[in-house]
Order: C-alpha cells, then sequence, then structure tokens
C-alpha cells in the first residue's frame, strides 16, 4: 500500500511536523509558540497556575494564534485557548484546553494535515525554603489526527500504460484519521530570580500509525527551560535571559530570549537555532505585549534567516490572556518573563 504526496510541499510539511509539532509545542500534536510564557500549559505541564496580576495569583485564560506561510500559497495555522489557575487556598493548580493545527493549499482552499486536541492537566507546588518552590505538572491530552484524502494519489490509481493517476483507488481512505491518547509531565525549580523546569511530552510513547498496528509511534520528546533576572533597576526595569532546549530523536532546536519587563510592558528579542538530519536552520526573533486592567496582548514574529526564499521568513504570532479572577494562595515568587 503506497501512497504519494501531490508535491514536494506536503512533503516537507510532513517532515516539520515530525520535527515540531511531535514535540511540543511537542509530543506531537503538542504546538509550541514563541511566547512560550503566554502559553504557560503547553510549554511545561508544571507551570499551569503561575500567573500573577498586580502581585495576586490570578486565572488565566489564554488564546493564541501562530501563522506560518503565508507568501508561498500554503497557510499554516496554530490556534490553542485554554485556562488554569489555581485552587484556592491549596498548593495545587488546575488547567483544561484546546488547540490545533491546519495546513491549508493556497488557492485550493483544502485542508492538506490537521489536528484537534484537547487536554486537562495538574500541578502541585513543594515548599523548600522562604523563596525556593519545587512545582510538578501532569497533563493527559487525545488528540485527533487526519490528513486530507484529496491530497494524495495512491498506486492503485496508475493506469496500465504507467501514463498517470487515472483510476479510482480502492484503498480505505477513511482511515486517514487518527485517534491518540498522550501523557506528559513536567518539574520546575524556581525562586525570585530564576527557574528551572523539563518536561517529557509522549511519556506513553502512543501509537500514530494510519494502517499498521505499532508501525510508528511518537517518541519521547524533553524540553528544558530556563532563566535569571540579571538586572533590575531603580525604575522596576527587570531584564530576564532565557533559554530554551527542545530534543527530539533526530532534531536539537535551542533558542536564547531576552526578555526585558516594565510595569505592564513586555518585550522580548532572540535566536533560535535548529539542527535536523545533518541541516542547520537559524532564525531570528522579538515580541512585544501590553496589559490594561484584565486583559494582555502581545505580538511576535519570527524571521528564518535559513531558507532562500523571500516568501518564507516571517511567521506571525498573538497572543491574548484575560485575568478573570485572583484566587487566594500562598504568596509565591513570579520569575517568569511574560504573564
Amino acid at each position: 500500500m503506497t501512497i504519494v504526496c501531490k508535491n514536494t510541499s506536503l512533503r516537507i510539511f510532513i517532515l516539520i511536523g515530525i520535527l515540531g509539532f511531535t514535540y511540543q509545542y511537542s509530543h506531537a500534536q503538542n504546538l509550541q509558540f514563541r511566547q512560550a510564557f503566554a502559553q504557560r500549559a503547553l510549554s511545561n505541564p508544571a507551570l499551569i497556575g503561575t500567573g500573577m496580576t498586580n502581585d495576586a495569583h490570578s486565572a488565566r485564560i489564554s488564546s493564541g494564534t501562530r501563522a506560518q506561510w503565508l507568501g508561498l500559497g500554503k497557510r499554516l495555522f496554530s490556534q490553542t485557548i485554554s485556562i488554569d489557575a489555581p485552587i484556592k487556598n491549596t498548593n495545587a493548580a488546575f488547567s483544561a484546553g484546546v488547540f490545533s493545527t491546519d495546513l491549508l493549499s493556497g488557492s485550493e482552499g483544502k485542508s492538506k494535515y490537521a489536528h484537534l486536541s484537547a487536554y486537562l492537566g495538574y500541578a502541585y507546588d513543594i515548599k523548600i525554603n522562604k523563596n525556593l518552590f519545587l512545582r510538578g505538572g501532569l497533563s493527559a491530552q487525545f488528540s485527533s489526527i487526519k490528513f486530507g484524502t484529496e491530497q494524495f494519489f495512491w498506486e492503485d490509481q496508475i493506469n496500465v500504460a504507467n501514463t498517470g493517476f487515472v483510476i479510482p483507488t480502492q484503498e480505505p481512505t477513511s482511515q486517514l484519521t487518527r485517534n491518540v491518547v498522550h501523557a506528559s509531565a513536567g518539574l520546575f525549580l524556581y525562586g525570585k530570580k530564576g527557574f528551572l523546569g523539563v518536561a517529557a511530552y509522549n511519556v506513553n510513547q502512543p501509537d500514530i500509525s494510519f494502517f499498521q498496528e505499532g508501525g510508528q509511534t511518537i517518541p519521547l520528546n524533553i524540553n528544558i527551560q530556563a532563566g535569571y533576572e540579571i538586572l533590575e533597576s531603580q525604575s522596576g526595569t527587570k531584564i530576564i535571559p532565557s533559554i530554551n532546549y527542545l530534543i527530539l530523536p533526530e532534531s536539537h532546536s535551542r533558542s536564547l530570549m531576552i526578555n526585558g519587563i516594565r510595569d505592564n510592558f513586555r518585550l522580548g528579542f532572540g535566536a533560535q537555532n535548529t539542527e535536523a538530519y545533518a541541516q542547520q536552520a537559524w532564525s531570528v526573533n522579538y515580541y512585544f505585549g501590553a496589559r490594561y486592567d484584565k486583559y494582555y496582548v502581545a505580538y511576535s514574529n519570527d524571521w528564518n534567516l535559513s531558507v532562500k526564499n523571500s516568501a518564507l521568513p516571517l511567521t506571525h504570532e498573538i497572543s491574548v490572556i484575560i485575568f478573570p479572577y485572583t484566587t487566594e494562595a500562598q504568596r509565591k515568587p513570579n520569575p517568569f518573563p511574560e504573564f
């Protein structure tokens, strides 16, 4: 049983999907947003319930939209919406959310690849001393993965003269949908000025084979995050460098961000290097955001420096956060760059 992609763009996307969306953000079919600390539940399950406003612990309704390849006639959209909040008068927190990815062809407007995921998460804090905490988190995720059947040619469509794909396929195209359950876990050590975290995604390594059970599983992936406040001026401006190191079986991705905080404003810029299949890719990026009352809005750009195509470099991302209510909880540090 053989399927043939109609064009190289889809093959490239499948490769990128393996590298980027099985992390993830991996952890297959988990998204990786540039504004990682705006979309905390996707970044590390241990970050659930760490939002604060005006020095008070707060619930967060977070949404994010990421748009890529807008100039290529192919449009890759990633979207998420979630809620996470501390549980009143406890050291625990919960989260729930959904997110999706959809690759659309240009003039046809047909979906080549799509997935929809829903998840639940739980986190708990352990106080080590006055200013140091260890936080653990768990999440369970359900994903439905689908490839557009009209985007493939099948081997049995080739006619006897081998001149074209003209015969109707007899393959079970309805099987190009796969539902799986993921389990992920994370730990975060954090204090007044710094943090260090690690997350493991796809701990159960679910099977994602379309036609043969056990033919392909989503591998275990590791994500490491760290940051430390190196400067706080008399005016209250803070500078927090942070790193993110993503480890997949066939690739490594490393990013460095310099984050700035001033009152209700956030700003960051940085660079990312990805190494996969003996190839190197580089990008530079920035984000800026502002909060007014219960609302925070941020925008970011990624500029790809490694692809020789003038239509490709920009990736756009918008985050919107609403802080619906504050929660009574033990006072904890908040060293994270974004709300």
